[in-house]
């Protein structure tokens, strides 16, 4: 009996560290996130449901209030991705799949997500062409399957993103050569990339059998 007061106890004593040790959402964060919200007005996010961002859904905040993850597959999202995306600048997780999004990619923004490891926004309604700029030091995940997308995709891409596991760009409308760098570059780290169903060519072989052996 005597160890389970004790372990409530202890239970009580960490539930109470932690409520101190937490950090309120930051400020400019928060704002971003509204404005986030303002291009997406049909959605069924409950925002703002407190005046800390970090307990609103699909949110995850670091120890300094930092938001690090927005995470809202599948809520019926529809409208464009704001701007103002990219002053979430230490997000790493960034998941708007299974919505009905529309309109471009936010070019501008992405080059401030430093930090980004997870890109997801596959099956949505997105039209624009590829962008380099989808790219951090971080990166590990890219999905953009199941969009409007078309262009080029550039095999420069894949040598710059050294810690690129999984890349999946199928079902778009992508054309020109298939970057063969995704799969003979060493320094290249992605394993199978998805590039089905768009309108690539298949001058990999060549390129394979000129590579250096």
């Amino acid at each position: 009996m005597l160890h389970l007061v004790i372990f409530h106890l202890i239970l009580l004593f960490l539930s109470y560290f932690a409520y101190l040790t937490h950090q309120a959402c930051n400020q400019f964060d928060q704002q971003s996130l509204l404005s986030f919200q303002l291009y997406i007005p049909s959605s069924s996010l409950n925002w703002p449901s407190s005046d800390d961002c970090c307990l609103w859904e699909g949110i995850t905040c670091d120890a300094s209030g930092n938001v690090t993850r927005l995470w809202l597959p599948s809520k019926g999202i529809s409208g464009t991705i704001s701007p103002s995306i990219g002053n979430l600048t230490h997000l790493s997780n960034l998941n708007l799949s299974h919505n009905r999004l529309l309109g471009p990619l936010p070019v501008t923004s992405f080059p401030s997500l430093i930090q980004l490891q997870i890109l997801d926004l596959s099956y949505n309604s997105l039209i624009d062409e590829f962008q380099s700029t989808l790219l951090s030091n971080h990166i590990e995940l890219v999905n953009l399957s199941s969009n409007r997308l078309h262009g080029l995709i550039p095999s420069s891409y894949f040598q710059q993103a050294g810690n690129l596991m999984s890349f999946n760009v199928s079902n778009n409308a992508f054309t020109g050569p298939i970057p063969s760098s995704a799969w003979i570059d060493s320094s290249c780290s992605v394993r199978l990339p998805d590039l089905s169903y768009n309108d690539l060519v298949a001058r990999f072989l060549l390129d394979l059998e000129i590579a250096p052996k």
